[in-house]
Formats: structure tokens, sequence, C-alpha cells
């Protein structure tokens, strides 16, 4: 059985103050940096064998913060980048609404397909993502910490659990929850754990 761990960055300065990040950089906050020590520790009990990472500064900097614990390689992979969302990189949430009100009501009616201004959709980040997973469930190791962001790492994990598209939007990914997928022959298991605490079971809400 492969385990694979999938890891939200920590707390951004950005994510507090509800600034869109998307593919730009923002650094973790003392929030955020506790959140992956905290993760760090969690998962040295887990035996990881293998670290992959975003190569974005906030991914970087959790996985770093994580290897402390770890003592592994950091590989970098660009499919794990984080929705590219174009135009709207760097606004406020609310700038964005304000500034394209027309483009952001579009994006709330079909969240799954709409592409905004210069952004990816959710099959442009499957296409982007598959073969990563395609690669990571073939490798030697048997647990592998992913270390990515809220809306890519949904998407990985939502296609090995084969979730449709209202299952796929109707889940989060908090910056202290970790995704625990088991791969059997006949099925994948999910549970989750939250600031180190679990196995709690399914997905978190």
């Amino acid at each position: 059985m492969q385990q694979l761990f999938f890891v939200r960055h920590g707390e951004t300065e950005w994510n507090a103050a509800r600034r869109v990040q998307g593919q730009w950089n923002s650094d973790l906050n003392a929030l955020g940096r506790e959140q992956a020590a905290i993760n760090g520790q969690f998962l040295a009990s887990q035996k990881i064998e293998a670290l992959f990472a975003s190569p974005l500064d906030r991914t970087m900097q959790t996985a770093e913060i994580i290897n402390q614990h770890l003592n592994l390689t950091v590989n970098q992979d660009d499919r794990l980048m984080e929705w590219d969302c174009g135009d709207w990189s760097g606004y406020l949430y609310d700038e964005v609404m304000e500034k394209w009100p027309l483009e952001w009501q579009a994006w709330q009616d079909d969240r799954f397909h709409y592409r905004g201004p210069n952004c990816e959709n959710f099959p442009d980040m499957i296409v982007r993502s598959t073969p990563f997973l395609a690669e990571i469930v073939s490798r030697p190791e048997r647990n592998i910490a992913i270390v990515s962001h809220g809306m890519i790492g949904k998407i990985m994990v939502a296609q090995l659990l084969k979730l449709s598209e209202q299952q796929t939007l109707g889940f989060h990914q908090g910056n202290d929850i970790v995704f625990r997928l088991s791969l059997q022959a006949e099925a994948v298991e999910v549970s989750h754990f939250i600031s180190g605490d679990g196995p709690n079971p399914g997905l978190h809400a």
C-alpha cells in the first residue's frame, strides 16, 4: 500500500489579507511557519520517504520547515504550482469583484469550467497535474509527502478519489490540514489531520 500525504503551505501574509496569490509569491506569516512546523513533526511520525513541493516561495518555505524534521531532498516540480489566476493576481478579492464584476459572477456561476481573464480553469489544472500523479503512484516509495496549494491540491486529491465536479468543489483544505490518501489495489481511502491531530475520516469540508 502506498500513502500520499497532501500538505497545503502554511498561511501567508496574502492569505490573511484575502489577496489573490495564484502563481505570484508571498511569504509565510508567523502562523504559517508554526503550521509548517507542526506538520513537519506530524510527517516525521509517518515515515515519509520522499518529499515533493511546488517551487513557489510559500510552498518552498513550508517544505524547508517540514524538512527540518525529515532530512530528505525537496523535489521541486512546476506542475504543483497553484492555479494561475492571470489578471486577478495580486489584487484583493474585494478588488477583483469590483474591477471585474461580470467575470467574477461568471466564475461564481461555474467555478469548475470558467476561465477568468488569462486564468486557468479546473480542467487546465487536471491536464497539468495528471502526469505528475501518474509518476508519483509508480514510484517505489510507500510514504510520500506533496507540498502544494489549496486549488491544485484539491484537484490532485479529487483525481485520485475520482470525485465528480460538484464533489471536487465541495471540500476545502485549510493551511493546517493534511490529507492522507491510502492507495490500495481496489480502492483509495482518504483521511485528514488537523494540526497533526487525527486521523479523521474522509475529507474536510
